[in-house]
């Protein structure tokens, strides 16, 4: 059982000395219903690591392989930089990737030895990126399958107007959760049972293409519920469970393929009498094992934030004011406002991973308000709002890292990523916010940018 153990000793010091980031995965992923598989991934990756030791898959580098230090130690400074960016997508990879070199920094390469710690990428929250590709892929399905029904149906964007009512085809709705499982599903089906390319493709072909099908049934389904009912069916407001109903008969003629291409398998390695090699057992390579290990703990998310350099900012006003943006995490805030004026600046300086300018739920609009205009302007994100009751204002806000500005998360995202090689990490949000008196003017923009 020693290859269990070790396999068992190295994710789990990666998982401490990357604590920031096992956080944000456990706010973003096992928090996330998208995600609720989570929980299972960390027992699976245990009994595929202890397959590995039974069927001796997985065998000891006898020295250190200079090729997988020098890999690792590349990760590990990618990481640090990631860190430092703070984007989500990056650091997640990073991770990933520096545990999959630790991984090969002790043991041989392999396949075998690879799926394991790679079936952790289903606990990664960065699937949610394809969300939107898969949502528009189900909006051009649906809108094709429902040119074969009587039902009047005229969609627009995400939305389908049918004479009962709209039914909007959100990032909820792409399927994202039913192939996340089906590649699950199949991925480990394939490195239990199945041993060709062939086979592995085609069960995976079939698991994804019936997930994809599932999700465009169950919302043509609900379409159809819903005129029929005049959308007074129970499932017009909750509908969580309703596709994976759809999916059970999808599951089962899945593992029916599944048995058939076993078989078949079994057929054709009798004809060939074709034998599993097995791995002769091995004695791991101390200096490998603490040299990955120190390497891991130097070049961690951990220590990138430990290094962080905090900036002090300047004494000033921090009084809470009725009317500011909902910022989710920051450090500080500085009030500077005056009668006619609100001015809140909003300081980062990247200690916390979610801590950020561009977090998702960042809102610069205040609690209440409605966008009705943007107005151009070459240094300010300018809008005008409508307020509670039909007041109009104006808001202005920009980012500021080192000394630029900078109006969208795009070119902020890319500053960021080139101040992380120079550990640069403070960010702030300037936002303003004035009323106009009947109208919003150039004199009103000139006056909240000032």
């Amino acid at each position: 059982m020693k290859h269990f153990w070790v396999l068992l000793l190295l994710v789990v010091t990666w998982l401490l000395f990357n604590y920031p980031i096992m956080e944000t995965i456990w706010d973003h992923g096992f928090d996330d219903g998208t995600y609720s598989h989570s929980f299972l991934v960390p027992f699976i990756v245990i009994y595929l690591m202890y397959i590995l030791e039974v069927e001796q898959r997985v065998s000891f580098r006898s020295s250190v392989s200079w090729y997988w230090s020098g890999v690792l130690l590349s990760s590990g400074i990618a990481l640090w930089i990631a860190t430092w960016s703070q984007i989500s997508l990056l650091y997640w990879l990073m991770s990933l990737i520096v545990l999959i070199t630790l991984i090969f920094q002790v043991f041989k390469f392999n396949i075998s030895t690879l799926f394991p710690v790679a079936y952790l990428i289903f606990i990664f929250p960065f699937w949610g990126s394809l969300a939107i590709v898969f949502q528009n892929i189900s909006v051009f399905m649906v809108t094709l399958l429902m040119s074969f029904t009587d039902i009047p149906v005229y969609v627009e964007n995400e939305f389908v107007n049918i004479p009962s009512g709209i039914f909007e085809i959100a990032e909820g709705c792409s399927g994202l959760r039913y192939i996340i499982v089906a590649l699950a599903i199949s991925s480990l089906y394939v490195f239990l049972y199945l041993r060709t390319a062939k086979s592995a493709i085609i069960f995976t072909g079939f698991a994804l293409l019936g997930a994809l099908v599932t999700n465009w049934v169950r919302i043509l389904l609900l379409i159809i519920i819903g005129h029929v009912t005049e959308m007074e069916s129970s499932l017009m407001t909750d509908h969580n469970n309703f596709g994976w109903y759809i999916y059970i008969p999808v599951a089962l003629a899945q593992f029916y393929l599944g048995s058939k291409l076993e078989s078949l398998e079994a057929k054709s390695a009798i004809k060939s009498n074709s034998t599993d090699k097995e791995i002769k057992p091995s004695r791991y390579s101390k200096s490998a094992l603490y040299s990955g290990l120190i390497i891991v703990g130097v070049f961690s998310s951990a220590t990138a934030i430990s290094l962080i350099h905090e900036e002090k900012t300047d004494k000033c006003d921090n009084e809470s004011t009725e009317l500011r943006p909902e910022i989710a995490e920051y450090l500080t805030v500085c009030n500077s406002s005056n009668e006619d004026v609100v001015r809140l600046i909003y300081f980062f300086n990247g200690k916390d991973l979610d801590s950020k300018a561009s977090y998702f739920l960042n809102d610069m609009h205040p609690s209440d308000f409605h966008l009705i205009e943007q107005h151009s302007n070459d240094a300010w994100n300018v809008e005008e709002l409508a307020g509670r009751r039909g007041a109009l204002y104006l808001l202005a806000y920009r980012y500021k890292f080192k000394s630029n500005y900078y109006l969208n998360f795009t070119e902020l995202k890319k500053a960021r990523l080139m101040g992380a090689l120079l550990g640069e990490t403070n960010v702030e949000i300037q936002w303003r916010f004035t009323k106009c008196e009947q109208s919003c003017e150039l004199e009103d923009i000139e006056r909240v940018t000032m």
